[in-house]
């Protein structure tokens, strides 16, 4: 894979589930590269991109979870929710496989983070660094 379609990738994933919960979100980090291990052990660099906004109240945090499950599901991504021990638990769902290495939504009451991690391509991190 090259890195412009592990790139690619993670920002659309990203964004388009953004785009489905709603609400402004502002870029918290990246797409930034970083080192992964190839398959055959060699290293790559894959990408994270983190967007984050306010959260929300009541019940919204619990459809804004299966809004991105459902879309995630749709890609081919294995979901998994979570949930937090406490009295006021922290929730939200985490990804796998399909076209990312991972995926991950914090329905938080005070904050809402959404974070990506592109599978391993091909290309030297620094030189990427340089690039962006």
């Amino acid at each position: 894979m090259k890195p412009s379609d592990a790139k690619k990738s993670i920002v659309d994933l990203v964004e388009e589930s953004t785009t489905a919960v709603g609400g402004e979100w502002t870029l918290y980090r990246g797409p930034a590269a970083e080192v992964c291990e190839q398959p055959g052990g060699g290293e790559g660099a894959h990408f994270v991109y983190i967007l984050e906004r306010e959260g929300a109240d009541g019940s919204t945090p619990a459809a804004d979870i299966s809004t991105v499950e459902e879309l995630w599901k749709s890609k081919g991504i294995t979901t998994e929710r979570f949930q937090s021990g406490s009295s006021d638990p922290l929730t939200g769902v985490n990804g796998v496989g399909g076209p990312v290495t991972s995926v991950g939504f914090d329905a938080y009451p005070q904050g809402y983070t959404m974070t990506g991690v592109s599978k391993c391509s091909d290309g030297d991190v620094k030189e990427l660094r340089r690039e962006e």
